[in-house]
């Protein structure tokens, strides 16, 4: 084969860069501490690596997830601990008041204490996280809660109906939601009479608890309103694959629920004691019973939801060290074999260089010579 000088520059060049390619790779790849660094350097590594880090990501995402839940829940858990509080004090002040040895000017005094107490349990009830209601369902925006005044309070009716209950007894009383002149009316049963008798329309600010449903309503503008202003929906977020925890509880579920509701009990024991009513304070001890086992049950359900996040997380991050390896093993440099490659290539390419100095340099005059 006969070589040309231009066809012997040519490959002397093209070694060259080979040579000085390979140097800037190794040179990049102990800067980076990265065998990979271009898909060409290894395409199934480097495919693996994506998968990966998209996994990480997911982890790293899922994580958030449950530092922010787990902050949501702490924030509840302590509200409920502290509404079980006021409603042990609650059962306290009712054991008490209830004993004949008291009297009208005691249990006034009680009143006030429960007053109080009522306003803590209204302000846990509108507790924010951050700038989000807690107990307002999925309305987090809205006040779940409104207040209502003891002086505009009028205690139970039977229903909220259309047609007038049957069964009722002296003094029942019941909200009529019938269209008609007697729409939204309180009703009042007569025995003697043995009759329904209007006792006109509601002043703004009466509130009542709906028996039946054992909720407070707030006459507000000409509509009778459910003091809890938020839904009944509650809300997850995912903390892994396919895996979700439920998060938030709403209000009606334990300040207002029906087997057992904290606001209204408060309110009617602090209306007994303000009445003198010793078998409305009495009652009233079943009622503070049964609010604070709701508030226990919820609780509860608030641990078991801390303690599955707290399990997810070790979870999680057992896997994130897992995959970091994984990816680690396929994508991180051997710093010690790296620096023998490139002592090797040095090597070479101080070669390559003596090489082509040497073939360069030689010509049809040295032969002359």
């Amino acid at each position: 084969m006969k070589v040309s000088n231009r066809l012997l520059y040519y490959q002397l060049r093209r070694d060259l860069s080979q040579n000085t390619e390979k140097l800037f790779k190794l040179n990049n790849q102990i800067s980076a501490g990265k065998r990979i660094s271009t898909p060409s350097d290894d395409p199934l590594g480097l495919a693996s690596v994506l998968i990966y880090r998209t996994e990480l990501n997911s982890y790293t995402q899922y994580g958030k997830s449950i530092d922010y839940s787990k902050g949501w829940l702490n924030r509840m858990d302590s509200v409920l601990q502290d509404t079980d509080d006021l409603m042990s004090r609650a059962d306290e002040i009712a054991v008490q008041m209830a004993n004949a040895s008291q009297n009208s000017s005691t249990r006034t005094g009680a009143a006030q204490e429960v007053a109080q107490l009522r306003a803590e349990l209204l302000s846990n009830a509108n507790a924010k996280y951050g700038n989000k209601y807690m107990f307002g369902g999925t309305q987090t925006q809205t006040q779940p809660y409104i207040d209502v005044d003891i002086n505009s309070f009028q205690g139970d009716v039977t229903t909220m109906s259309a047609v007038l209950p049957a069964g009722a007894a002296d003094g029942d009383k019941f909200i009529d939601t019938a269209a008609g002149a007697l729409h939204n009316h309180i009703l009042q049963y007569s025995a003697a009479a043995a009759a329904w008798n209007d006792l006109g329309v509601p002043a703004d600010g009466t509130s009542v608890v709906v028996k039946d449903q054992n909720e407070v309503y707030l006459f507000n503008q000409g509509q009778w309103k459910d003091v809890y202003q938020g839904n009944d929906t509650t809300f997850s977020v995912q903390i892994g694959k396919g895996t979700t925890a439920m998060t938030n509880i709403p209000g009606s579920d334990i300040f207002s629920n029906s087997q057992g509701n904290a606001y209204a009990t408060l309110l009617k024991l602090e209306k007994a004691l303000r009445s003198n009513d010793v078998a409305g304070i009495t009652a009233s001890i079943g009622d503070i019973d049964n609010s604070s086992t709701v508030v226990a049950n919820n609780l509860a359900k608030v641990g078991a939801v801390v303690n599955e996040l707290d399990h997810t997380k070790t979870v999680i991050d057992r896997s994130t060290v897992d995959t970091t390896s994984s990816m680690s093993n396929i994508e991180d440099l051997d710093y010690a074999e790296a620096i023998t490659s490139l002592q090797n290539q040095q090597t070479i390419y101080q070669a390559t260089l003596k090489s082509a100095s040497m073939i360069t340099s030689l010509s049809l005059v040295d032969f002359i010579k």
